[in-house]
Formats: C-alpha cells, structure tokens, sequence
C-alpha cells in the first residue's frame, strides 16, 4: 500500500474515522480513533471481540498521553503526536514524542505518522510552529530507531499527496533519502 486516506482509493489503506465503538461499522481497512484512551480502549476490545484484524491508528495528544496509548493499546499507528496546545520550555519544544516513547512505539512496532493534509490546512506562524514540532520528532525516532511514516490522510480527492511530495516533504523535515523512501509506504 502507498498511502493512508479517509476514503476508499485504489491502493491506499481506507481508515474510518471514528469516536465511540457505536461507529464501528462498514467495509473497511481500519479506524482512526479520536478521543479519550477509555473509548479506545472499548473501541479495540470489541474489534478484539469480534476477531477482526483490522488496523488502528490512533490520534495522539500529550507526552503522558502517547506514552500510555503506546504501552497499552494494541496501536499500529500513532497520529500526530504533536497536536494540542502544549507549552514549550526554553530548550526544547514538547512535540508529544521524547526518547523514551520512541523506543517503546520501536519496541511495539508503533509506526507515528505525520498528516499531511493537516500541514496543507494550516497557515502562518501555526505551520510554522507545527512544522518545528515535525522536525524534533523526525530528529527523536531517527536516534531511536523508531519508524516514521507520512500519510496523506486526504477525506477527498482533492487532499490526495504524491508519494514524490510526501518523500521530499520528509527529506526537508530531516529525514535520511531512505528514511523518506520508507515513510511513503504502508
């Protein structure tokens, strides 16, 4: 697969996005959960239930947040860790990723995936900021090990990103030319 979209395409996984175990319905490749870590927590004990092997990415929030989404939930995919309102310190950004949690998603085969079509949506010195965020990120999973992905994660036609604009996005974030060949596919 080349891309994780919101919406059925042709060699793309199809991720419905969903809040409650009530929206656990129709043909699908997996859902991407948002909210609290206790309706994941139900959200993926009833697929478990149903013995469904479908993927889960989850969206991510703060650092104890992430940290307790990656030792506890059976996640393929962390979401933008970075979201949220978060206060920086003087030496460094809190980009909802540190090394320790970098080495547990390693350790779990969590991949953190980068929206892109987030990135698009946004402007000014809040692109700016996030895109500092991205990069921190980028520097943390490279020195532990961890893998890195970027998705398009389009809900139209309309938001579809290349592979080429996903890689060289990925390239001029920090990464390596093989890591940004690697955090294209899925």
């Amino acid at each position: 697969m080349k891309d994780i979209n919101l919406f059925k395409t042709k060699d793309s996984i199809f991720l419905r996005k969903i809040k409650t175990k009530i929206d656990i319905s129709g043909e699908c490749d997996g859902y991407l959960i948002e909210g609290s870590e206790k309706d994941a927590r139900k959200i993926i004990a009833s697929l478990k239930d149903k013995k469904e092997n479908k993927i889960i990415a989850f969206v991510g929030g703060d650092d104890a947040f992430n940290r307790r989404a990656i030792e506890t939930l059976k996640i393929n995919y962390l979401v933008s860790p970075e979201r949220g309102e978060k206060k920086d310190t003087l030496k460094q950004r809190d980009s909802g990723i540190n090394h320790v949690i970098a080495k547990l998603a390693r350790e779990k085969g969590v991949s953190i995936v980068i929206d892109f079509s987030e990135i698009v949506s946004l402007s000014g010195k809040v692109k700016a900021l996030r895109l500092e965020k991205f990069i921190q990120n980028v520097k943390v999973c490279k020195r532990a090990g961890c893998n890195i992905k970027i998705a398009s994660l389009a809900s139209g036609i309309s938001g579809l990103v290349d592979e080429k604009a996903r890689s060289s996005l990925g390239i001029s974030l920090g990464m390596s030319s093989n890591q940004a060949r690697d955090s294209t596919l899925f």
